[in-house]
């Protein structure tokens, strides 16, 4: 059974690149929205390329859908936008688990 009690203005955003869009802007799309775990020298140094979400709190659905706090939805739509994403977004309910992952201090 879920209680819904939410007062948190989250947002579940989906996107994606059009039809079309060269397997090289796709890999760089997903490298600045998702960040990457990478390595030079085969493998001797590792680190990791940071993306948009690894500085907003989210919760990954799935590839291309997140949910995250309507306040940080302008830093993803930047990133989005300047790809020419194709962008849906919605007002959502977010469960308890949601909000302590989006960082709305709990009552």
């Amino acid at each position: 059974m879920w209680t819904i009690w939410s007062t948190m203005d989250a947002v579940v955003v989906v996107f994606h690149l059009p039809t079309g869009t060269p397997l090289k802007v796709h890999k760089d799309f997903r490298r600045m929205v998702y960040g990457e775990a990478t390595s030079s020298w085969k493998g001797r140094y590792r680190y990791r390329r940071k993306g948009v979400l690894d500085g907003i709190p989210h919760v990954f659905l799935y590839w291309g859908v997140v949910i995250i706090n309507r306040r940080d939805l302008h830093a993803l739509r930047d990133i989005l936008d300047h790809y020419s994403a194709i962008i849906h977004v919605r007002t959502v309910i977010a469960v308890r688990g949601d909000e302590i992952v989006l960082g709305r201090p709990l009552n």
